[in-house]
């Protein structure tokens, strides 16, 4: 396999030969391990594309350069004989293709730990070698609406309804600690470059655990944004799962049920008025702790892992 060493990154001449072949211009889909994914939303999403074999290697970023092994220790093997093996920790882009075989971009990994000005300047130069005509960050985040009520998705033209619910009003602005999946999508459009958001809103008592439900909204999303033609299959079928089990769950727990259609009254109840939410109080999750406690402890570990976990 042949390979070049450009400034702090590698480029698979292979894959970016495959690449120019095809004559297209590529979505660049994006998350890091690290950041905000509740369900494991964009976690999911990204180990379904690459479990389906067709995603090979285009750039691998120096990791040296931008993680901390100290904060996250890599795995390493040990035998009998000593060390034996090492797991490096790989922060890249690989070149993939959807259900149509049109070629697109997935970068993940672990989020940087440091430099983050000069990997966003090493992403915009490989955004601008090949020549990305879009570029979306995904990531799942909690919300207080219940489970049996829509999952919505923010993004480009609704990100407004995100600001408005955290800060009460559509004319807020907010500053938050940042990411690098941020910073990334904030040097994108300043360059002119096309790029956004997509977040998945999660019910918060149900954050904690992979949620094929989330990723299946999330790519659903995704592909109407970018035409990308996602196969589902998996996805959708761990989806019904996790449906099944939440309802069996509710079954058995009448606190939990009881809570939940409490949950469900206050979330229906809370209208929006000239843009502003109400004064209405949803339930925090020190009042619903006993009950949703209840509910991730009766979960086995195979539940826990998630169906898409070796």
């Amino acid at each position: 396999m042949g390979e070049y060493m450009d400034k702090l990154y590698t480029i698979n001449r292979d894959a970016a030969a495959k690449l120019d072949r095809a004559q297209t211009s590529p979505v660049l889909l994006y998350a890091f391990d690290g950041f905000v994914d509740s369900g494991v939303a964009a976690g999911l999403a990204i180990g379904d594309i690459i479990g389906q074999g067709e995603a090979e290697p285009l750039v691998t970023f120096d990791a040296d350069e931008f993680l901390d092994y100290r904060s996250r220790r890599p795995l390493m093997t040990f035998s009998s004989e000593g060390w034996s093996g090492y797991h490096q920790p790989r922060l890249g882009i690989d070149l993939a293709h959807d259900a149509d075989g049109s070629p697109f971009l997935l970068m993940y990994g672990p989020e940087p730990d440091s430099r983050w000005q000069a990997f966003t300047d090493a992403v915009l130069e490989v955004v601008e070698t090949f020549d990305v005509r879009l570029a979306i960050g995904l990531h799942g985040m909690p919300s207080t609406a219940p489970h049996t009520r829509e999952w919505k998705v923010t993004g480009p033209g609704n990100a407004g309804e995100l600001v408005e619910q955290l800060a009460g009003r559509p004319d807020a602005q907010l500053q938050m600690p940042g990411s690098a999946m941020a910073l990334a999508e904030h040097k994108l459009r300043e360059v002119g470059r096309e790029a956004q958001t997509f977040v998945v809103h999660v019910p918060h008592y149900l954050a904690q655990m992979p949620s094929p439900i989330a990723t299946t909204k999330l790519l659903t999303a995704v592909s109407a944004a970018s035409g990308l033609n996602f196969d589902l299959s998996r996805i959708e079928a761990g989806a019904e799962i996790q449906r099944q089990r939440i309802e069996r769950q509710i079954s058995e727990q009448p606190e939990l049920a009881e809570a939940i259609t409490k949950m469900e009254a206050e979330y229906d109840r809370r209208p929006q008025v000239a843009g502003q939410l109400s004064a209405q109080r949803m339930p925090t999750g020190d009042e619903l702790a006993a009950e949703f406690e209840k509910f991730l402890a009766s979960q086995s570990d195979e539940e826990q892992a998630g169906p898409f976990t070796d």
